[in-house]
């Protein structure tokens, strides 16, 4: 069933705390497939941080355009959001960060609504590997999120990570009216390593029309999504949102 009235994956998941966010955090992130636009974010991270237990996991997530071990302050960005519906009907987000470290560095993530299990998957990295719910909420009309369960993907199998290789992360988005711009924060631990990387920055947002590269990896728009079990789901009708909640 085709859904009839679009349905942000944001505002799904937020609910009725939608009304909550800043009008500009909404305009943002309220982005649908049919706005046929990219929401384009540059700014500075005043602070790019990183744990030096993880350098290893650091430089692993290079190879996935994950995570990364540069570090520094005022290092410029931009991040790309671009709307599309996934194999369910759902509306989805692809976001891709480039930081002009030394060398540049990207971190992607394609996040999809999960009916199973009524919140967000995130599949971070290119070819999403590395899965985590995503649980979102709203602070003083800024936009919250927090890290989940997690999994490593292979195939359409989904393997927890083991309780002490787990991360607690948070990320918090909001609009400064004072300043007229965007900021946001991120950091990411680790019971064993402590902090494993995080940053401070703030942008300003543009819009400009999308073009044909929505998706880092067309695989992950019909890939199965983990179950309330956590195992693999199914793409049978039940799964289909049909109308706008």
């Amino acid at each position: 069933m085709a859904v009839t009235t679009a349905t942000g994956l944001f505002e799904r998941a937020l609910g009725e705390e939608w009304t909550q966010l800043h009008p500009k955090i909404r305009k943002r992130y309220g982005l649908v497939t049919d706005d046929d636009r990219t929401a384009i974010g540059r700014g500075q991270m005043t602070r790019l941080s990183r744990g030096a237990i993880a350098l290893p996991v650091l430089w692993f997530g290079t190879t996935q355009n994950f995570l990364f071990p540069e570090g520094g302050d005022d290092v410029p960005f931009e991040i790309r959001s671009d709307a599309f519906v996934d194999a369910r009907g759902y509306e989805a987000l692809t976001l891709r960060r480039q930081f002009q470290t030394d060398p540049v560095r990207r971190f992607d993530d394609t996040m999809r609504w999960n009916p199973e299990r009524n919140c967000i998957t995130d599949f971070f990295g290119t070819d999403g590997r590395i899965v985590a719910d995503i649980h979102l909420s709203v602070e003083d009309g800024g936009l919250a999120i927090r890290l989940g369960d997690q999994w490593i993907r292979v195939g359409n199998r989904y393997v927890p990570f083991p309780e002490p290789l787990t991360a607690d992360a948070t990320l918090q988005d909001w609009y400064d009216d004072h300043a007229g711009r965007f900021r946001v924060a991120a950091t990411v631990t680790n019971p064993l390593a402590g902090h494993i990387f995080g940053y401070q920055g703030t942008f300003d947002n543009d819009w400009q029309e999308a073009d044909g590269s929505r998706l880092t990896d067309s695989t992950l728009r019909s890939v199965q999504l983990p179950s309330s079990s956590g195992s693999s789901g199914s793409l049978d009708s039940s799964g289909s949102p049909g109308a706008s909640r």
